[in-house]
């Protein structure tokens, strides 16, 4: 008999680096070590790029980060690149920016209206 828990990874231990620029593969390992659910290699990556397409065409602007996780999750549905349902989709996004806000490359800001 198998018993299923948690599986110790070798990701336990580790932590992304805090560098001047955040780290693309870096980014990937974050989010496997968080991550609750299943996702390809492939679909983590296809998702980072469009988050990433998002983030260098706003470079210098303000942007919110409901903005970054719609216009990801419009640019792969659109594109049929993941098959994931929209909340693991989100679920990623917002996986993205804890790596950045860990490594200090995004600070959340409460905006009052």
């Amino acid at each position: 008999m198998r018993i299923f828990g948690t599986m110790s990874s070798v990701l336990d231990n580790w932590n992304p680096p805090k560098t001047g620029k955040p780290e693309y593969f870096d980014t990937v390992k974050f989010i496997y070590k968080y991550i609750e659910f299943h996702i390809s290699e492939d679909e983590a990556y296809s998702i980072l790029n469009a988050f990433i397409e998002k983030w260098d065409a706003s470079a210098g602007e303000l942007i919110h980060e409901e903005e970054l996780v719609k216009h990801v999750v419009e640019s792969i549905r659109n594109n049929f690149d993941v098959v994931l349902p929209k909340n693991k989709i989100e679920r990623v996004v917002h996986l993205i920016l804890a790596y950045l806000q860990e490594t200090g490359h995004f600070y959340q800001q409460e905006v009052k209206r």
